[in-house]
């Protein structure tokens, strides 16, 4: 079914990011259509993987994501497969060059665009930009977000390991290189989130996500409230 139907599969998440905490936690792959077609788009495109992956294994939609609750498949883990096509973001209009994202419909519908492989790329770099302080204090804010348990939930949910990564990845580089040890980076990282929401909410407000394409902050079922976020670093910062 998926014959002839152009596409790219590629790892996200926490392993391939390696922000993940257990050996064990799921493997993460955005299986892209690269050539949509009229008639042939996202909705089309997530019908035939389903089927096709459904002939062979055990298969859900989840909020956003097709799980393949299957510990014997693919890889021998459980895997989420978000099922995507290609979007081009042009940074200059009319201009030749553009970058690659990801587009899908979570379970309600909505449209996200997501920019997965500038993630990475710009987690990776910030990581050597601060001796590897970086991705561990990612690690301990999700240790932490175990302990907090429902003072860390938004709307019902645990506050999102994509969110905990952005708010992190916006903190200076200086801040992580000047603390004494990473486990004073982690804290001093906190301490700049609170007092940049305190002393300066607008520039709080309009930080970016660490693809440095979307905002973190808005409308958006991708994106988050402020105060919301605020909250969460408060009881990281007590844990």
């Amino acid at each position: 079914m998926l014959d002839g139907r152009p596409f790219e599969i590629f790892g996200q998440g926490s392993r391939v990011n390696d922000t993940h905490l257990d050996q064990g936690s799921d493997i993460d792959l955005v299986l892209m259509l690269t050539a949509p077609a009229p008639g042939y788009g996202w909705e089309e495109f997530r019908d035939d993987v389903l089927t096709v992956l459904g002939k062979s294994y055990t298969v859900r939609m989840g909020r956003r994501c097709l799980n393949v609750d299957d510990p014997g498949s693919l890889f021998g883990e459980m895997v989420d497969v978000l099922v995507a096509t290609e979007h081009r973001w042009y940074p200059v209009p009319g201009a030749d060059y553009y970058e690659q994202g990801v587009f899908f419909r979570d379970q309600d519908g909505r449209a996200i665009v997501n920019f997965p492989r500038q993630h990475r790329r710009n987690g990776d770099a910030k990581d050597r930009c601060t001796e590897g302080r970086f991705k561990a204090a990612v690690r301990s804010a999700k240790r932490a977000r175990r302990l907090g348990g429902a003072d860390l939930m938004i709307d019902g949910w645990l506050a999102p390991s994509y969110l905990i990564e952005c708010l992190l990845f916006n903190v200076p580089d200086r801040v992580y290189r000047s603390a004494a040890s990473p486990s004073a980076a982690y804290r001093d990282a906190l301490a700049w989130l609170r007092r940049t929401h305190r002393d300066d909410p607008a520039t709080f407000a309009a930080l970016p996500c660490q693809n440095g394409i979307n905002r973190l902050f808005g409308p958006g079922p991708d994106q988050w409230d402020p105060g919301a976020a605020a909250r969460i670093i408060g009881v990281l910062h007590q844990l």
